[in-house]
């Protein structure tokens, strides 16, 4: 299994993986185009237009994916698949192009002038959108210190004084197109592609999709246009729900996907008293259009809006005072939950370039990832060591701080911090009471996945490695193998352990004995890489595995167990030619074939003759088969 096998089986579903390849042979995939660290390329499907993927790298890493299908139902879809496969399988063919900044930096100004009229002249409608993007570019964000809290009023700047930027008017936004869009989802069933198969995308996710227009207007920080699409797509929800319920979606799904983008529009520090009780009214509304099940995240965004950027405890939270009952008071919501309204804080604090008030809220909201990474932006680089090593980060905050650190070139801080999160007890299994304290109250924040854990100790076994510390990149590849178990991460274990292979060895394949969840292809591939017939057999006879995993065990155990190999062929076989199944009976044949080398290992040639003729002599009017026994 090459690099580029072992990266898909990570990160896509086997169904994403096959459907990628077939993309990928059919010549499905565009152009690549390589721009610094982003691959771009379009990749033909049954709709009109392409879809675009893109593929983030990070020291020739893939860091970051995306598509424009809506795929969102385990790893990536089949369109990157497809892509990577044709970056890896291709790579002469891929065109090299300086960064799209790069590029506009060596134009004037009457060339980038020229530039976006071309583009406008161009481009359908982009007219409209630079009329709601442009008064927000020369936007400054008020800076204040700790002690205030966000401004509600923008400003832009000009040579003699500064004026209050004008609303970005919600009638931009097209409303009617918005309406039609929910219910042709609606209408259509979420069926947006012909060839998915079994792949339910759902209509939730459809209007999920619409919903998230309001993203480039919250990026650009016009909340009110962002709230226009935001109310229209709720809106004409609100109008069907039931349809969708009666077919067993789930319309707190919507809200749920939805959150973040309300929270940072609700937000918006520019939105006046009467305007945000507008919005509590407005959120009370569908209260009574939605049933009970919704009730609680219209509640929790009521509350967000209520508490704006001047309530008290968050005034005091900002300026970094400690208080008794926390932002949310007895009220705690879930953390899955108020952790999207924080995330919206956040991003507005960064954008109005407050990092103080950023710094404080973030600890007192448990966003420790965020907090570190502030540190180390601020230059505060001791404090976001300490923070990594004391403050319960998550395992992507964790990996996502000691890149960071390796960036800056603080290596032995950056292992620390890796080494610190590989070896929590939530990755090892808590042992005593106080790790055992420790693992719950991490738990709690959502810290422990098995695919960000095993990022961290994958990383820090990879880069100690190339800096000559084998000891602790080995340490770290048995935590690798030990939270994701995998032939690759087998392999990197034995190639660290040199010499000492045969002490390290027995601890991985214990895991694979008493391990449950571990996938039965892997083990078996283990298993036989190692000669285990034994385990292999008995992985077998506990997991289901497929024909062709099982043909894999047969082959491997003709030597070792000849009699299991008869009777496993033989109950495979027998069945099909029994039962005249004649489109299977060159499989029927491929497990007879088996069990003909199992009777030589065992030096008993005669009995399979006599087992042969006696298959001959029963089957002898099956025309088709006949003359696949003759052959054997």
């Amino acid at each position: 299994m090459n690099a580029m096998s072992v990266l898909l089986s990570q990160n896509a579903t086997r169904k994403s993986i096959q459907r990628g390849q077939s993309y990928f042979r059919d010549g499905a995939v565009g152009r690549l185009v390589r721009r610094g660290d982003e691959l771009e390329a379009d990749v033909e499907g049954t709709e009109s237009d392409p879809y675009r993927v893109w593929v983030q790298f990070e020291d020739d890493e893939v860091s970051d994916t995306g598509c424009t299908c809506p795929y969102d139902y385990g790893g990536w879809c089949k369109h990157i698949v497809a892509v990577l496969l044709a970056y890896d399988q291709h790579p002469n063919q891929v065109v090299i192009r300086p960064p799209l900044a790069t590029q506009l930096a060596t134009l004037d100004r009457e060339q980038l002038l020229a530039l976006v009229l071309e583009l406008a002249d161009q481009t359908a409608r982009l007219n409209e959108t630079i009329d709601a993007i442009l008064p927000d570019i020369t936007r400054i964000a008020p800076v204040e210190s700790a002690a205030s809290t966000v401004s509600t009023v923008s400003t832009v700047s000009t040579a003699s004084t500064t004026l209050p930027v004008p609303p970005i008017p919600p009638e931009l936004v097209n409303a009617q197109a918005l309406r039609q869009g929910v219910r042709n989802a609606i209408s259509a069933h979420g069926d947006w592609d012909n060839d998915s198969g079994n792949d339910d995308y759902g209509t939730i996710h459809d209007i999920v999709e619409l919903a998230k227009q309001a993203q480039p207007a919250l990026d650009a920080g016009a909340g009110r246009m962002a709230l226009a699409v935001l109310e229209t797509v709720t809106d004409e929800f609100s109008n069907h729900w039931q349809i969708l319920d009666e077919r067993g979606e789930d319309p707190g799904d919507f809200f749920d996907k939805t959150q973040a983008l309300w929270s940072e529009a609700l937000l918006d520090p520019d939105l006046s008293a009467e305007e945000r009780q507008h919005w509590v009214e407005r959120l009370e509304d569908w209260e009574v259009d939605f049933d009970e099940t919704v009730t609680p995240r219209l509640q929790l965004l009521q509350t967000a809006v209520r508490q704006g950027w001047d309530d008290p405890t968050l005034c005091a939270i900002l300026r970094g005072e400690e208080t008794s009952e926390g932002l949310w008071g007895d009220a705690t919501p879930p953390y899955d939950q108020r952790v999207r309204i924080a995330q919206a804080r956040l991003r507005i604090l960064e954008q109005t370039g407050q990092p103080e008030a950023y710094l404080n809220l973030a600890k007192a909201e448990q966003q420790y990832g965020d907090y570190a990474l502030k540190l180390l932006q601020l230059d505060r680089v001791p404090d976001a060591i300490t923070a990594g090593l004391e403050l319960p980060l998550s395992d992507g905050g964790m990996l996502e701080l000691a890149k960071a650190l390796y960036q800056r070139g603080e290596i032995e801080a950056a292992f620390r911090v890796a080494e610190h999160g590989a070896q929590r007890p939530g990755n090892l299994g808590p042992k005593g009471a106080m790790l055992t304290d420790r693992a719950r109250e991490s738990g709690e924040f959502g810290l422990y996945g098995a695919r960000f854990q095993s990022e961290l100790a994958g990383w820090l076994r990879d880069r100690a490695a190339e800096h000559g510390q084998i000891e602790r990149a080995l340490a770290a590849g048995l935590i690798a193998f030990r939270i994701a178990p995998s032939v690759a991460a087998y392999l990197r274990v034995e190639a660290l352990a040199g010499v000492n292979w045969p002490e390290a060895r027995q601890p991985l394949l214990d895991v694979l004995r008493q391990e449950t969840r571990v996938r039965s292809d892997v083990k078996i591939d283990i298993f036989l890489r190692e000669n285990l017939i034994d385990d292999a057999i008995a992985t077998l006879e506990r997991h289901y595995a497929s024909p062709e995993t099982l043909a894999r065990v047969m082959d491997g155990a003709i030597k070792h167990r000849p009699e299991w190999v008869i009777a496993q062929a033989r109950k495979l076989a027998e069945p099909i030619m029994d039962e005249a199944k004649a489109a299977h009976y060159e499989e029927a044949a491929q497990w007879l074939r088996k069990a003909k080398l199992a009777y030589a290992a065992l030096g008993q040639q005669a009995q399979w003759r006599d087992y042969l003729d006696a298959l001959r002599d029963k089957h002898q009017r099956k025309y088709k088969l006949t003359p696949l026994l003759k052959a054997l």
